[in-house]
C-alpha cells in the first residue's frame, strides 16, 4: 500500500486528506495536519487526440504507443487515439494491432475515436477530402481490430440514422461534427439519442437568427460536448458561454504530431502544416489543423480564464469519463482506479500515478 497527502480536488468537492492506494484507491481519510504543498487531482481524460512529439495515430501502432507515452507524461491517464478521414484500407493499416495495445496495463490507451470519414465536404476543416457517406461495414471492419469508443459524423449525410442506431447497439458514442446540418436535422438526433458534439464551435453550422445550425442545437439542448481550450480555437468567453449552456462540457486536446515539438513544418493528414506561436495551421492558409497543447496546458488555461479548480477538474477529467460510461476514473474516490496527478501550488506536475504506479513526467 502507498499513501499520499494533500488537497484532494474533485469536480464537486475539495478536502485535505490522505489517500491510501494500490492499483485502486483503498481509503481516503480527512486530516488536519495536511501537506499544503500538494494539490491532488484526477488524471486527465482526453477523448480526442491525434498525436504528439512527432508521432501520429495514422502512422500505426508504434506511433500510437509513443504519442500516448508523451500524453501520459503530461498527466493524461485515459486517452482515445483519434484518426482522421481516410480510406478504409489506410484506417485499417493505422489501427492494425490496436487491441493488443489495450493488453498493456501500464498504458493510458483506452480506445479509438474515429473522426470521420462520415463528415461533410462543406466542413472538412483540415481533414483530407476522403470523406464518404456513413457505411456500417466500415465500422464493422474496424471493430475487428480496434475498440471504438467514439465516432464523429455529419447527421445530414445519407444513412446517418442507420449508422447511429448501429453505434448505440455496440456501445459506441456518436458525435455530431464537421457538419453543415440545419437545426431540425441535428435536433432529431439529439432528441432521440442524446449524443455529443465534436470540438464545439469549430467545423459546424452555427448560430443564426433565421437559419440555426448544429451549434444552436448544442447550446440549446446538449448535455455533453467536447471543446478545445487552447484559447486559439475558441475564445475564452465562448468557452464560458458553453459551460453555462452545456452541463457536462468537457475539454479535449485535439493534439497533433507537433505537440511537444519546436515551431516548424510538419505533415498532418497528407498536408504540410506549420506550427507557430502556439497554433498549427495548414501551410499558406489560416485553417487550424488541430492543436499543439496537452491536457495539462488545457487545465492551466482554464484556471487562467478564471475557472475554479473544481470546474477545471470537471472539464478535464470527470465529465468525459461519465460521457463514455467509465465510472471508475475521473474522480478520486474509494474503489476507483488510482489515476491521479500531484500538482504543486503553481499547478506544475510533481507526480503522476496510473493504476497506482508512479510514471515519468515530462
Amino acid at each position: 500500500m502507498k499513501t499520499i497527502t494533500g488537497k484532494i480536488v474533485n469536480y464537486n468537492e475539495s478536502l485535505y486528506g490522505e489517500i491510501t492506494f494500490n492499483k485502486k484507491i483503498v481509503k481516503i481519510k480527512k486530516i488536519k495536519n495536511f501537506n499544503d504543498e500538494n494539490i491532488i487531482i484526477p488524471g486527465f481524460v482526453d477523448l480526442h487526440c491525434h498525436g504528439a512529439n512527432g508521432f501520429d495515430t495514422m502512422d500505426g501502432a508504434e506511433s500510437i504507443i509513443e504519442m500516448a507515452k508523451y500524453h501520459l507524461s503530461s498527466g493524461t491517464t485515459t486517452l482515445l487515439a483519434t484518426t482522421i478521414t481516410n480510406t478504409l484500407n489506410k484506417t485499417i493499416q493505422a489501427l492494425k494491432g490496436f487491441n493488443d495495445l489495450l493488453l498493456n496495463k501500464n498504458s493510458n490507451i483506452f480506445g479509438v475515436h474515429l473522426e470521420g470519414p462520415f463528415i461533410s465536404s462543406k466542413k472538412l476543416g483540415a481533414q483530407p477530402s476522403l470523406n464518404q457517406e456513413p457505411n456500417i461495414n466500415f465500422i464493422k471492419k474496424i471493430l475487428k481490430i480496434a475498440k471504438i469508443k467514439v465516432v464523429t459524423f455529419a447527421p445530414e449525410l445519407k444513412n446517418s440514422k442507420k449508422l447511429v442506431k448501429f453505434l448505440y447497439e455496440n456501445n459506441i458514442k456518436p458525435q455530431v461534427g464537421h457538419s453543415q446540418a440545419d437545426y431540425n436535422t441535428c435536433a432529431y438526433f439529439l432528441n432521440k439519442y442524446n449524443l455529443g458534439f465534436t470540438h464545439l464551435f469549430n467545423a459546424m453550422s452555427g448560430v443564426d437568427s433565421r437559419d440555426p445550425g448544429v451549434l444552436t442545437v448544442a447550446l440549446s439542448g446538449a448535455k455533453y460536448a467536447e471543446i478545445i481550450c487552447d484559447l486559439h480555437h475558441v475564445n475564452q468567453y465562448s468557452i464560458k458561454l458553453a459551460k453555462k449552456c452545456i452541463s457536462n462540457l468537457y475539454a479535449i486536446s485535439d493534439s497533433t504530431i507537433a505537440t511537444g515539438k519546436p515551431d516548424g513544418e510538419y505533415k498532418f493528414g497528407g498536408k504540410i502544416v506549420v506550427k507557430k506561436n502556439g497554433t498549427i495551421k495548414i501551410k499558406n492558409s489560416n485553417i487550424l489543423a488541430g492543436s499543439v497543447v496537452n491536457m495539462h496546458q488545457t487545465f492551466k488555461n482554464l484556471i487562467n480564464i478564471n475557472f475554479s479548480l473544481n470546474e477545471a477538474v470537471a472539464l478535464t477529467s470527470y465529465n468525459a469519463s461519465q460521457y463514455i460510461n467509465e465510472y471508475n476514473i475521473g474522480k478520486i474516490s474509494v474503489a476507483n482506479l488510482a489515476n491521479f496527478i500531484v500538482l504543486d501550488k503553481g499547478l506544475e506536475i510533481k507526480e503522476i500515478y496510473l493504476n497506482g504506479q508512479l510514471v515519468d513526467k515530462i
